[in-house]
C-alpha cells in the first residue's frame, strides 16, 4: 500500500532527478481486468453461504439500472447451475438471512442477447433475500422421503376398507 501512495504521489509530482532519469521501457499493456459481480450487504446474514451447485431459496426484484423493474418473486427456489453466471456468483457470497444488492456486468448476465424486457448489454440489479438455500445431496434426499411418503400413501390407499 505504502508503495502504491508512493508511486501515486512520485507521478503527480515529479521532482528534476526523476525527470532527468533516462525512460524506461514500457511495461506491457495491462490487460482488462474480468468483469465482476458486485455484492452490498443491506443486511449481512450470518448463516453460512450457499454451497456450488446448490440450491437456494430467495425473495428477489431484480431491476435495470434506470430502477425499471423487469421481475420479482418471493420464496423463489433456485438451483445455482440454471442462472445467470453473474447470479450463481453473486448468491455465493451472500449468508443465510441476509439482504444484499446485486449488481451484475452485462457479460455475466444476458450480455449482447434481450432477454423478454432486458435490453441487450444491460447491468442488471438485484435485491436479494437469502433465505435458505440447501446442497444437492440434500434435495436428493427430501425428494427420496417425500416419494417414499407418496408411496405409502398410494399403498395405504389401496388396502380395501375392513
Amino acid at each position: 500500500m505504502k508503495a502504491a501512495i508512493a508511486a501515486l504521489l512520485l507521478v503527480a509530482a515529479p521532482s528534476a532527478v526523476f525527470a532527468q532519469a533516462a525512460p524506461k521501457p514500457a511495461a506491457p499493456a495491462a490487460t482488462p481486468a474480468a468483469p465482476q459481480v458486485k455484492v452490498e450487504a443491506i443486511k449481512a446474514g450470518t448463516g453460512g453461504k450457499p454451497p456450488e451447485h446448490g440450491y437456494v431459496l430467495i425473495n428477489y426484484k431484480g431491476m435495470l439500472q434506470d430502477g425499471t423493474v423487469f421481475d420479482q418473486n418471493e420464496q423463489m427456489p433456485m438451483a445455482l447451475d440454471e442462472v445467470v453466471p453473474g447470479f450463481a456468483q453473486g448468491l455465493l457470497q451472500m449468508e443465510r438471512g441476509g439482504r444484499y444488492r446485486l449488481t451484475i456486468p452485462p457479460e455475466l448476465g444476458y450480455g449482447a442477447e434481450a432477454s423478454g424486457p432486458i435490453p441487450a448489454n444491460s447491468t442488471l440489479v438485484f435485491e436479494i433475500d437469502l433465505l435458505d438455500f440447501k446442497t444437492p445431496e440434500e434435495i436428493q434426499a427430501m425428494m427420496a422421503q417425500m416419494q417414499a411418503q407418496a408411496a405409502q400413501q398410494q399403498g395405504e390407499a389401496a388396502k380395501p376398507a375392513q
